[in-house]
């Protein structure tokens, strides 16, 4: 009796959690098609308007306030909610602008100027490096954090015909997983989803000389403790062991938000791994890279904490 009764609670649990990813993946699904009618434009402006009065009072944005009253001490609660409002400002905008990443590029963008006047400007060398990139025959890393409008940068790498494959941690919902998935793809190119085969995934891919897009800014809990916003911070070393490995370029970008639906793409030189990779302590090598591409995350946040993904618990 006990056994049929947990069997019975067990597909009672999987029929719920199944109509419950329905109502998700319908909500994003419609709220996607409704962004697509709308336009980039006031599509990025509903969301920011939206997420900037409902998220500063929903609980996570306690866990911000938290951890940047610890990055800036001193910091006035009028500081602190400012830059709480610029972070669902851009997370309101960013969810909205999903729906447009194909075309949030100008068509006719030419890499060699800096788009000043289009949707997306680019700082002077960053459409050489991509072209670069793209031409040179080599494996190539280029990383980013959670702040501006990533995703952007993605769909550049393909507006630019610039191979790329992007690790990306998957939605809980395979349903919503599948509508995103969709777009993502579509803008983007392929996807790898984090996991136990992703590591070996992005091997394959620089292996057989392509590209590989990471995001690096998040809590890893089996990583490595290097310095950020003035504390320590547990980073996964993924990054670092491909480098080592494959002694393939390494470039950091991000696309900023300048206002409303409109980015500027910044993008370093080549990072110079040499003196670690001649290190035979793989360890050490692996944290003193990390720390590096940490310190760069760091940079960017600190020119727009109001566009960085506080929300996440970086510190644990």
């Amino acid at each position: 009796m006990r056994a049929w009764w947990l069997k019975t609670k067990l597909r009672l649990y999987r029929a719920l959690l199944r109509v419950q990813w329905l109502i998700e993946a319908a909500a994003i699904y419609l709220v996607i098609a409704l962004c697509k009618m709308l336009g980039p434009d006031r599509a990025s402006a509903v969301g920011a308007y939206i997420a900037t009065r409902l998220g500063p009072r929903i609980a996570v944005s306690k866990v911000a306030r938290r951890q940047i009253e610890a990055a800036y001490p001193g910091i006035s609660v009028a500081e602190r909610e400012a830059i709480i409002r610029g972070v669902w400002d851009n997370f309101g905008r960013y969810f909205t602008e999903y729906a447009h990443l194909q075309s949030l590029w100008p068509k006719d963008f030419d890499p060699e100027s800096d788009g000043v006047g289009t949707r997306v400007e680019i700082d002077p060398g960053v459409g050489e490096r991509f072209l670069k990139i793209r031409d040179d025959g080599k494996p190539a890393i280029i990383f980013t954090g959670h702040i501006g409008n990533w995703e952007v940068l993605g769909a550049g790498a393909a507006h630019f015909e610039l191979p790329m494959a992007a690790m990306f941690r998957a939605p809980n919902n395979p349903i919503a997983e599948k509508v995103l998935l969709d777009i993502r793809g579509a803008a983007m190119g392929r996807l790898i989803p984090a996991g136990y085969q992703a590591a070996l995934q992005a091997a394959r891919e620089l292996e057989s000389g392509g590209h590989l897009g990471m995001l690096v800014d998040q809590h890893f809990s089996r990583g490595v403790s290097v310095p950020f916003m003035g504390r320590e911070a547990k980073t996964a070393t993924t990054l670092a062991k491909l480098a080592r490995r494959f002694k393939c370029p390494v470039y950091g970008a991000w696309a900023e938000r300048l206002d409303g639906c409109r980015f500027r793409i910044h993008m370093t030189e080549e990072l110079d791994f040499s003196a670690e990779y001649e290190m035979t302590d793989a360890r050490a090598a692996e944290t003193a890279i990390t720390a590096k591409v940490t310190a760069i995350i760091e940079e960017w946040v600190r020119a727009r904490p109001d566009q960085w993904n506080w929300l996440h618990r970086r510190w644990r």
